[in-house]
C-alpha cells in the first residue's frame, strides 16, 4: 500500500463537476491503477431531518459517471443522505481501518487535476517520509501566483490553503482520534447542516482554541494543530478548483476569491521538493498564535 494509497473521491449532486474530476483523474502521467479508486456517493434524503437535498436523478447520474470512466473501482453508495462529515467518516475507516492504508489520496467533486497531480503526491509522500509532523498534504499550490513565479518557487513547500486534493497519513488519523471522537458526538447521528454550533464552539473553547467555524475541516485543522503537525503544499499550483456552486460556494464566493483566474504549472516539476529548517515549528506556530485562547485573554 506505500506505493499505492487508495484514491478517494467524494461525491454528491454535481454530475458535471464530478465527470470533469474523474476525467482529471483517469489521464494521470503514470495512469492510475482504476483497483485503487473508491466513490464515496452520498444519497438525496437526509437520515436525519428527512431533508431533501438532492435529486435521485442526479444521484444515479454520479454513480453511472464513475462506474463507466473506472469499471474497475468501487462504489461506496448510501441509501441516504448522510452529509459531508460522515461520508468522509466512512471513507476514512475504509482507507485506513479496513484497507489499513498507511496513507490515502483524498478528492471532492469540484477540484480538475493535472495530469503530473497523483505522481507529485507520490515525490511529496516520499519527500515527507521522515517529518510526521507534515500530517496533510496537496499539491494545490499557490493558485492565484502566476506560472513564472511558480516556477522560480518549484521547489518550495508553502503552507497548505484549502484542504483539497490531499493526502493524509493513517498515524495521524489514529493520533486524532481521541479529540475528534468528542467533535464526532456532537455531529454523527444528525443532519450535519443543523449541527450545534454553540455546542461546538464550546468544545473548541475547552481546547483553547476559538474558531468560529464549526465544521469538520475546522475540527481536524483545530486538532492537528494541537498534536503540534500542520499542513502542507507545493508552491506549484496543480490542480483547479471548479466548484462555483455547491454546500459551501456562490458564484459570487467563487469570484471574489478569482478561482477561475488559477493559473496551473505546467513546467518540468523538481525531482523532489524542501522543507527549510524551522518550516515545520513555524507553520505550527502560526496556527496557533491564530487561533488558540491566550491564558490573559480568558
Amino acid at each position: 500500500w506505500f506505493d499505492q494509497p487508495p484514491v478517494v473521491v467524494l461525491s454528491f449532486n454535481r454530475p458535471k463537476y464530478l465527470a470533469a474530476v474523474l476525467e482529471s483523474l483517469s489521464k494521470q502521467i503514470p495512469q492510475v491503477d482504476p483497483r485503487r479508486v473508491h466513490l464515496f456517493q452520498d444519497g438525496a434524503v437526509n437520515a436525519y431531518s428527512g431533508i431533501r437535498y438532492a435529486e435521485e436523478e442526479d444521484v444515479l447520474k454520479c454513480i453511472a459517471i464513475f462506474r463507466d470512466m473506472f469499471p474497475q473501482g468501487t462504489t461506496h453508495v448510501s441509501p441516504v443522505n448522510i452529509g459531508i462529515c460522515e461520508n468522509f467518516l466512512r471513507a476514512e475507516n475504509v482507507a485506513f481501518v479496513t484497507l489499513n492504508a498507511p496513507f490515502a489520496y483524498f478528492f471532492e467533486d469540484d477540484l480538475v487535476l493535472s495530469p503530473r497531480y497523483i505522481a507529485t503526491m507520490d515525490v511529496l509522500r516520499r519527500d515527507f517520509a521522515s517529518e510526521p509532523r507534515i500530517a496533510y498534504f496537496n499539491a494545490c499550490g499557490r493558485y492565484e501566483e502566476s506560472v513564472d513565479v511558480q516556477e522560480a518557487n518549484k521547489s518550495a513547500v508553502v503552507n497548505m490553503g484549502h484542504i483539497w486534493g490531499f493526502a493524509l497519513r493513517q498515524a495521524h488519523w489514529k493520533a486524532m482520534q481521541p479529540m475528534m471522537s468528542r467533535y464526532l458526538k456532537l455531529v454523527v447521528g444528525r443532519d450535519y447542516r443543523q449541527r450545534p454550533d454553540a455546542e461546538i464552539q464550546a468544545l473548541f473553547r475547552e481546547w483553547k482554541y476559538a474558531k468560529e467555524e464549526t465544521s469538520q475541516d475546522s475540527a481536524k485543522d483545530i486538532v492537528t494543530n494541537a498534536l503540534n503537525c500542520c499542513r502542507a503544499s507545493t508552491y506549484v499550483c496543480l490542480a483547479r478548483y471548479i466548484g462555483e456552486l455547491g454546500t459551501h460556494s456562490t458564484a459570487e464566493h467563487f469570484a471574489k476569491l478569482r478561482f477561475a483566474d488559477t493559473q496551473m504549472f505546467d513546467g518540468e516539476l523538481p525531482a523532489s521538493f524542501v522543507v527549510t529548517d524551522g518550516q515545520v515549528e513555524a507553520a505550527v506556530a502560526a496556527k496557533r498564535s491564530a487561533w488558540q485562547i491566550r491564558p490573559d485573554s480568558q
